[in-house]
């Protein structure tokens, strides 16, 4: 099963030439984020992977169809759930609907506190006999700790595997769109129509197809023994990028990493990835038989801790604070800190998460928004002062104003109450 592995400090650091660890103000999935809500320090941070091969924007630009790009997620940790009950039992325990999960589809999900608080957010692959849980290593200890707590009598064993995860990411990893961006399963089925040759001498435990934003990807779990030889196989077929090309791409897809992006106070309507398209309707009784949603919610079910926030979210009215999109004056030549202020007017209404100098669009930030303001901004009607993001000019993205000012209808519990009172 391996040795003991330290997962702070990625084997390819020493093995690239110019591979740099160091992130300055901006945030990584890896990187030690102890007392992030109350901000980073001014000081450079120390990531777990490199922040990028020597070429920070360029390794960003030139990802596309004819040469994707490889980023190592040393810091990726797979718990690996089986045992005859192992899909009631997740079910009972997390946001996503697993129940009738089948081998080969993939998924995310969420735990909640009692008051619907995100405490976890992971990745979920089934394979023929467990689920594998994808989650990061700052986060893997705590996840497993109550996973283990909460087998009681369950036949079910938990239990982490010696695997590391390496993703390589691009424009047209496909040459067709009949593989599901739920698609995830054993190395015997690697996708027919992948566009990339990957080796077959490759050490492959488990693969998972998905995308974030524009761009698709293929997760690589690999023995972590064999982790620096099967980076040099792949580096065959694709071109090493750094955690601040992917966060770019993370950051447009408006993709949170837990205690960075978000607080002790975040529910999952606060995140539209985490919720998915297609919520106008009401919550349904649980379909059995249904499978899981390719977002980290499934609505349709119930019986999990937090269930109730979201249910009443979901019916009855709107999240207090939305997740956005923030464009941040360039000339600064700084980026916010973790945790600091969004101001209009020297009026705190939000929060600022991971940053990032984006190839195309410049200085990028995650950002909870109250969610009147985000209104506000986006009504032509209203005026908001100019925003300031740790002192810095900011603009929240029209894509986000668009959605704000578009969802002005009544949520479906609300419209019952409505007709049940003759409102209607």
């Amino acid at each position: 099963m391996g040795g003991v592995f330290d997962l702070t400090h990625s084997p390819i650091l020493d093995h690239v030439p110019n591979a740099s660890a160091l992130t300055g103000s901006e945030s990584t999935e890896g990187s030690e984020v102890q007392g992030a809500q109350e901000g980073n320090q001014a000081e450079p941070q120390i990531g777990a992977t490199a922040w990028h091969y020597g070429n920070p924007l360029t390794e960003q630009s030139r990802i596309n169809d004819d040469k994707p790009g490889l980023v190592d997620f040393w810091d990726r940790v797979a718990i690996r759930i089986s045992g005859p009950e192992r899909r009631d039992w997740l079910n009972n325990l997390i946001s996503q609907k697993v129940n009738a999960i089948a081998p080969g589809q993939a998924t995310f999900g969420l735990i909640l506190d009692v008051k619907g608080h995100i405490e976890h957010f992971f990745g979920i692959l089934a394979t023929d006999d467990a689920l594998i849980l994808d989650t990061p290593a700052t986060h893997a200890d705590a996840l497993e700790d109550y996973l283990r707590k909460m087998v009681f009598w369950s036949q079910v064993t938990v239990e982490r595997l010696p695997w590391a995860r390496l993703t390589v990411i691009g424009t047209g990893l496909v040459a067709d769109s009949s593989l599901s961006l739920n698609d995830a399963t054993s190395p015997a089925a690697l996708p027919d129509h992948l566009k990339i040759d990957i080796p077959d001498d490759l050490d492959l435990q488990l693969w998972r197809f998905g995308t974030i934003g524009e761009m698709q990807t293929l997760d690589l779990w690999v023995s972590r023994d064999s982790f620096v030889d099967t980076w040099d196989l792949l580096t065959d077929v694709a071109t090493p990028a750094g955690r601040m090309a992917y966060d770019a791409f993370r950051i447009q897809a408006r993709l949170p990493i837990l205690g960075v992006d978000t607080d002790e106070r975040a529910i999952p309507h606060e995140v539209p990835a985490f919720i998915g398209k297609g919520i106008s309707g009401a919550t349904q009784l649980d379909d059995v038989a249904a499978g899981p949603t390719e977002a980290a919610v499934h609505l349709n079910k119930g019986c999990y801790r937090g269930q109730e926030t979201v249910s009443r979210v979901h019916n009855l009215g709107k999240s207090p604070r939305v997740l956005v999109l923030l464009h941040l004056d360039g000339s600064a030549n700084r980026l916010p800190k973790v945790g600091a202020d969004l101001t209009a007017g020297g009026r705190a209404i939000g929060r600022v998460g991971s940053s990032v100098h984006d190839c195309d669009y410049g200085p990028v930030a995650l950002a909870l928004v109250k969610r009147n303001v985000v209104e506000k901004v986006a009504s032509k009607n209203s005026k908001v002062p100019p925003l300031l993001a740790d002192g810095i000019d900011a603009s929240i993205d029209p894509s986000d104003l668009a959605a704000a000012a578009g969802d002005d209808s009544i949520r479906p519990g609300r419209a019952a109450i409505n007709r049940l009172r003759g409102r209607n």
